[in-house]
């Protein structure tokens, strides 16, 4: 069964969120939000929210990436690692090289509606087998000898690149 995969966490963030970490990245990114937003408006019809503002100015679109650099410096933090994510053991933790940000919705006059999603994606791991739920993972992606791992399936990781070898 053997195949070369990259796994996706991802989390959503909004005014609710009780985490610390969470917190500073949506007060950053709302913040940015109405700085970028601004650039994008008409200054004689303007408009409130994300989807608004999308509908107007095609350019708009550019927004979410835009917002990354306001999570860069919190996402680099982490290390390379989701420490809430740890193999089956509790010894090896998510790993991550890069992430991606969407904004799903946004208002410039109200916080509670501002929401975006965080995509974490791994390096390429070697997939060995699926057993009882779990993903049995190596990241060594070649060779004989696999040094292993093991990840319990979790809603919020999904399989987003997979290569048969």
């Amino acid at each position: 069964m053997k195949a070369k995969i990259k796994l996706a966490f991802r989390i959503v963030i909004d005014q609710n969120s009780t985490m610390v970490w969470d917190k500073y990245v949506f007060e950053d990114t709302f913040f940015e939000y109405k700085v970028q937003h601004q650039v994008f408006d008409d200054k004689e019809n303007p408009v409130k929210n994300y989807w608004e503002l999308l509908a107007k100015n095609s350019h708009a679109e550019r927004i979410p990436f835009l917002l990354s650099a306001s999570a860069t410096n919190y996402i680099s933090q982490l290390n390379g690692e989701i420490k809430s994510l740890p193999d089956v053991l509790g010894d090896t933790f998510f790993p991550i090289e890069s992430f991606k940000l969407d904004l799903i919705s946004s208002n410039i006059e109200d916080p509670s509606k501002h929401k975006i999603g965080l995509t974490f994606y791994t390096p390429q791991l070697l997939l060995i087998d699926i057993i009882d739920n779990k993903y049995l993972l190596s990241k060594n992606i070649s060779g004989e000898n696999f040094e292993t791992f093991m990840f319990a399936f979790h809603p919020q990781v999904a399989i987003a690149t997979y290569e048969t070898i």
